[in-house]
């Protein structure tokens, strides 16, 4: 006779707690938060001349008002990737592309 491996039950309160915790994880977060991340990283003034446009996977897309706007930033961008890493994650965020447009 073939006897099947056995296996530990889990109680069905575990694996909802852990389904929940993964799509909580996973969740995007808010427009409305990534823009006060980015606010708080560029400034007041760069903020008036930036808007954070797009989230996808890790790549946060910046639309900027002018080139040289475009230019200031991307010569902070290194120090406008670490904060927003701090705020969101590093798992959220690996990369910014500034694209100059309407926001």
């Amino acid at each position: 006779m073939n006897e099947r491996p056995k296996r530990n039950a889990v109680p069905i309160g575990d694996v909802i707690k852990a389904v929940f915790t993964r799509i909580e994880d996973e969740k995007s977060v808010s427009r409305e938060y990534i823009e006060n991340c980015w606010k708080q990283a560029a400034g007041d003034a760069g903020f008036g001349h930036s808007k954070p446009t797009d989230l996808k996977k890790g790549v946060l897309t910046i639309r900027v008002d002018s080139p040289v706007w475009m230019q200031e930033l991307t010569m902070k961008k290194r120090f406008l990737l670490k904060a927003l890493q701090r705020a969101l994650g590093k798992d959220r965020i690996s990369e910014i592309n500034f694209k100059i447009g309407e926001f």
